[in-house]
């Protein structure tokens, strides 16, 4: 996904920021663009556009929610029996299984270089 910004022509409406699939389909947006602001864009956008949860926490597999950690950090949520935060947001990769971790570094590497 990547991030777009929409400015306002108009100064009483604020500028907004989208979270966009690679083709440039988004659904929504937020006027501030704060982690779990952005976080939240995202999973809209991929519910709305993909008809898809997203992310899915791999233990109850359930939708997990964006929200804020003990000590105020965006992190993923899930809420099923008593809940529990799954990662931090942007660390989503970090909670793959190995092999699917070690082939989107890959791919990264490869789009990078």
């Amino acid at each position: 996904m990547r991030l777009m910004w929409t400015p306002s022509d108009d100064e009483d409406i604020p500028d907004q920021y989208h979270a966009a699939l690679p083709d440039g389909r988004w659904h929504d947006g937020v006027q501030d663009p704060d982690t779990a602001g952005i976080a939240e864009a995202a999973q809209e956008t991929v519910q709305a556009v993909l008809w898809q949860v997203w992310p899915v926490c791999r233990e109850h597999r359930s939708g997990v929610h964006a929200g804020a950690g003990a000590d105020e950090r965006a992190v993923w949520w899930c809420r099923v029996d008593e809940g529990h935060e799954l990662c931090e947001v942007g660390e989503l990769a970090q909670t793959l299984p190995g092999k699917q971790r070690r082939a989107l570094r890959r791919k990264e590497r490869r789009r990078a270089g």
